[in-house]
């Protein structure tokens, strides 16, 4: 009896090693590798662990969206980019993305995700703030209304998608440039 209790408690002590064995393998490739698109906690964190020193964010948010940005997804490596998505808090859809905000070094950055426009109505181009820039006009995939407005920047990318008129989507990046 004695010795079942032994090999029991050998073969859970065995197991448990094993699973922190495996978790810790799992995290190597998250230290040697933290310039890899990952989750942030925060703004600031984000921008402390990459280094990236310019990221654009809006002064004016439609009245369902509100500052911090209820998600990050960052990299540094192969080249910056910053993905900040946007839940809705008004009367709306509480706890849907209803905007993202991306800004990369590489003009073909796209990150998919939660919102997308499945298809485009209208394309024009704009002119925001002495920057020419791309309006798309469309719906998402369940048919809601969507609109994209995309410029570059210096060396940057930004582009801002929600579920938004067009009007208050070139409120929103308009708010964002000096």
């Amino acid at each position: 009896m004695r010795s079942k209790a032994f090999g029991f408690l050998a073969f859970a002590a065995g197991l448990a090693i094993l699973v922190i064995a495996l978790k810790a393998l799992n995290w190597f490739p998250l230290i040697a590798q933290k310039d890899l698109m990952r989750r942030y906690g925060d703004y600031e964190e984000m921008r402390t662990a990459l280094g990236i020193r310019q990221v654009f964010v809006p002064s004016y948010f439609p009245e369902d969206f509100r500052w911090p940005p209820t998600g990050i997804l960052a990299q540094g490596k192969p080249y910056p980019a910053v993905i900040m998505e946007f839940e809705r808090s008004g009367e709306g859809k509480p706890g849907e993305i209803g905007m993202m905000i991306y800004q990369a070094a590489e003009d073909g950055f796209s990150p998919g995700g939660p919102l997308v426009i499945s298809r485009i109505r209208e394309q024009a181009t704009y002119p925001l703030k002495g920057r020419s820039a791309v309006l798309e006009v469309g719906s998402g995939v369940k048919g809601e209304p969507c609109s994209r407005i995309s410029w570059r920047e210096k060396d940057l990318r930004i582009t801002v998608l929600a579920r938004l008129t067009p009007f208050e989507l070139m409120k929103v990046a308009e708010s964002m440039l000096p």
